[in-house]
C-alpha cells in the first residue's frame, strides 16, 4: 500500500502535477460538450419528433453515442436528428477516444515509464572511496549544510531509502545519494562507512540510535547526531555518537543571548586560540548615539571592532560610524579584554524584561537560558505546550495587541518571536514593532527563505534554524572550537592564497573585489596573533587568514582569491 501510494504521488508532483491541471481544463471542457449535447437532444427530440425525455436521458443518450456503445434504445427517426447524432459520434470520437487517451499516455503514463525505466538509484559507492561525510536525513539544515560543503568541494553522500526522494535528490538536486536503509549494515558496507571522514545523523532520535549501535558494529568512524530531545542526548553517546547537538536547545540559548545587552562574553562567536570573536548589542550601553571614535572602546578595552551588523547587513566600520540602538558590535580580542568590556558597561541583568512569543521546545529553551542567566522573562502562548511544563505562562493571542499590552510589553526591553509558522513571526514582529518601536526584536525562521521578510518586518536580528544549524555541523566536522556564527555572517580561516604572498592587504584589494575583511593573521614568524592588521601590513607566505563577512562574501573568496 506504501509503494502504491508512493507511486500515485508521482502525478502530483512536478511536471505531472502542471500536466494535471491541463487534463482537469480539458475534462471541465468536455463536460461542457457533454452537458450541451444533452440540451441539443431534448430540444430536438421535442420539436422535431415530439417526444420527451428527462435531461439525465438525454446525457445518458449523449454518453453512449459519444462513446459509440449504441445501445439503440433511445433513436432519432428524422433526418435532422440523424445529423445532429453523427455530428456528437463524430466529436466522441476524436475528442474522448483519441484526444483524451492519447494526452494521458504523453502527459503521465509516458514520462512515468521513462523515469521508472531510465533511473536506477546508487545502492553502494566504489571500493576506493574515501574521506566522504555521509548524511543521513535530508532537512533544510541538511541542505543549507551541503550548499557549504560543495562550496568546499567536500565529498559528500546522503543516504535515503525513500526511493522517490533519492530520484528527486539526485535529478533535480544534483546530490550523490545512495538508495538503502541507514539502519542495514550491509547498507552502510556498501557506502564504505569505514573509510568516511564522518557521519551526519540526522533522523528520528530512535533511529538516530539504531544507526550509532550499526556503525559501532563496523568501524568507529566519528558520529554527529543532530538530537530532536535534549534529554535523548546521553542516549545517543552510549550508542556511540562522537558529537551529539541539542539544536533545539542551541537555538533557545541563541535566541537568549540575542535578545539581551548582558554578557559579552556570553556573545562569543568564534574562537582561534587566544583570539576571540565576540558581539556585543549596543542597545543600552553607554555607546548608543556615540561614533566609534567616541566610544573608546579600543583605547579603553583593547578590543578591535572589526564588524558593525545592523537588520541583517554587515558594514566596515570606520571611526565617525554612529553606533545606534539596532547596532551590533562584532569584536576581536582576548578574554581578559572582553572581561574588561562589561565591567566598563556595567550589566545588569535583573534590569531586563524579555518576552517570548511562542512556548514550543526553542522557546522552552529560550527561556530556560534566560532563568539561569538569570534575566527576567515573560512568556506568552495561545494554548498549553505539549512539551515543556516548566515555566509560568500567559495564554493568549499575541498577534491581538491588547495581550501584549496587558502582559506590560512597555516594560520589555527585548522580544524573541520563535513559533513555528514563518508567517505568524512576520506578523508578530511587525505587530512588536509597532508597538514598541525601539524594543529589540529577535525573531527565528523556520525556513531560510523567509529571513529577509523578517528583517522587513522590523526584527533587529533572525535566527535560522537551517543556517544555525548547519553552522554548528559545519564547524564541529572541521574542529572548530565554537559553534555559533551570526545569521548569515561568516568568520573563517583560510591559509594564504599564493597570489597574495608578499603584498601589503591594501594591495590585494581583497575587500573591493570580495568583501571581506582581515580579522587577524597567524604568521609563520609570530607566536601570537597579529588583530586587525593594519593596511600597510605585508602578508607573509605561509600565514593563515582569519577574515570576517557575508556567507555570499565566503563563497566569492574562495572562488575569486583562493582559487588562483
Amino acid at each position: 500500500m506504501k509503494v502504491l501510494a508512493s507511486e500515485l504521488a508521482y502525478f502530483l508532483r512536478g511536471r505531472a502535477r502542471q500536466n494535471l491541471k491541463v487534463l482537469l481544463l480539458y475534462c471541465a471542457f468536455l463536460l461542457v460538450m457533454l452537458l450541451a449535447y444533452a440540451s441539443i437532444f431534448r430540444y430536438l427530440m421535442w420539436h422535431l419528433e415530439g417526444r420527451e425525455y428527462s435531461f439525465m436521458a438525454g446525457i445518458y443518450w449523449t454518453i453512449t453515442v459519444m462513446t459509440t456503445l449504441g445501445f439503440g434504445d433511445i433513436t432519432f427517426q428524422s433526418d435532422a436528428g440523424y445529423l445532429f447524432a453523427s455530428i456528437v459520434t463524430v466529436s466522441g470520437v476524436i475528442f474522448l477516444l483519441i484526444i483524451l487517451p492519447f494526452g494521458f499516455v504523453s502527459m503521465f503514463l509516458a514520462p512515468w515509464i521513462e523515469r521508472r525505466l531510465r533511473y536506477h538509484p546508487t545502492i553502494e559507492l566504489p571500493d576506493d572511496t574515501r574521506g566522504h561525510i555521509l548524511i543521513f536525513g535530508i532537512d533544510p539544515i541538511t541542505r543549507t549544510l551541503i550548499r557549504k560543503l560543495e562550496s568546499r568541494n567536500h565529498l559528500f553522500v546522503v543516504v535515503t531509502d525513500n526511493y522517490d526522494q533519492a530520484l528527486h535528490l539526485e535529478e533535480q538536486e544534483g546530490f550523490k545519494v545512495v538508495y538503502g536503509s541507514p539502519t542495514d549494515a550491509h547498507v552502510l558496507a556498501g557506502l564504505r562507512v569505514a573509510a568516511a571522514r564522518s557521519i551526519i545523523a540526522n533522523l528520528s532520535d530512535p533511529d538516530n540510535a539504531n544507526l550509532c549501535l550499526t556503525v559501532r558494529s563496523l568501524c568507529q568512524t566519528p558520529i554527529i547526531a543532530v538530537v530532536k530531545e535534549p534529554v535523548h542526548g546521553e542516549l545517543l553517546r552510549l550508542a556511540g555518537a562522537n558529537q551529539v547537538v541539542p539544536l533545539t536547545r542551541i537555538l533557545g540559548r541563541y535566541l537568549g543571548i540575542r535578545a539581551t545587552t548582558c554578557g559579552a562574553l556570553a556573545h562569543i562567536l568564534d574562537s582561534f586560540g587566544n583570539l576571540q570573536i565576540a558581539e556585543l548589542p549596543v542597545h543600552g550601553t553607554p555607546f548608543a548615539g556615540k561614533t566609534i571614535g567616541e566610544s573608546g572602546i579600543r583605547q579603553r578595552t583593547g578590543l578591535s571592532i572589526i564588524g558593525v551588523w545592523e537588520r541583517g547587513s554587515l558594514t566596515t566600520p570606520q571611526r565617525e560610524t554612529v553606533l545606534t540602538e539596532q547596532s551590533l558590535l562584532v569584536l576581536a580580542g582576548t578574554k581578559s579584554q572582553l572581561a574588561a568590556l562589561e565591567y566598563l558597561i556595567g550589566e545588569a541583568p535583573e534590569d531586563e524584561l524579555i518576552f517570548i512569543i511562542g512556548h514550543g521546545r526553542i522557546g522552552c529553551a529560550a527561556a530556560a537560558f534566560l532563568d539561569r542567566k538569570p534575566v527576567p522573562f515573560i512568556l506568552i502562548d495561545r494554548q498549553e505546550s505539549p512539551v515543556c511544563n516548566d515555566h509560568v505562562v500567559v495564554y493568549g493571542d499575541a498577534t491581538v495587541g491588547q495581550t501584549l499590552r496587558q502582559a506590560g510589553i512597555d516594560r520589555a526591553s527585548g522580544i524573541i518571536v520563535t513559533t513555528n509558522d514563518d508567517s505568524t513571526n512576520i506578523f508578530l514582529t511587525l505587530a512588536c514593532r509597532h508597538l514598541h518601536s525601539h524594543i529589540r526584536i529577535v525573531a527565528r525562521a523556520n525556513g531560510e527563505e523567509n529571513v529577509d521578510q523578517l528583517y522587513a518586518a522590523g526584527a533587529d536580528f533572525v535566527v535560522s534554524n537551517a543556517s544555525v544549524g548547519a553552522n554548528i555541523l559545519g564547524n564541529l566536522l572541521e574542529h572548530k572550537e565554537s559553534a555559533f556564527l551570526s545569521e548569515g555572517m561568516a568568520v573563517f580561516r583560510r591559509p594564504l592564497p599564493p597570489a597574495m604572498a608578499g603584498k601589503t592587504i591594501a594591495e590585494t584589494r581583497l575587500r573591493p573585489l570580495t568583501g571581506c575583511s582581515i580579522v587577524a593573521i597567524e604568521a609563520p614568524d609570530r607566536a601570537d596573533i597579529l588583530i586587525s592588521p593594519p593596511p600597510e601590513t605585508i602578508l607573509a607566505e605561509g600565514a593563515r587568514l582569519i577574515l570576517i563577512g557575508t556567507s555570499e562574501q565566503e563563497k566569492t573568496f574562495d572562488q575569486t582569491i583562493a582559487a588562483r
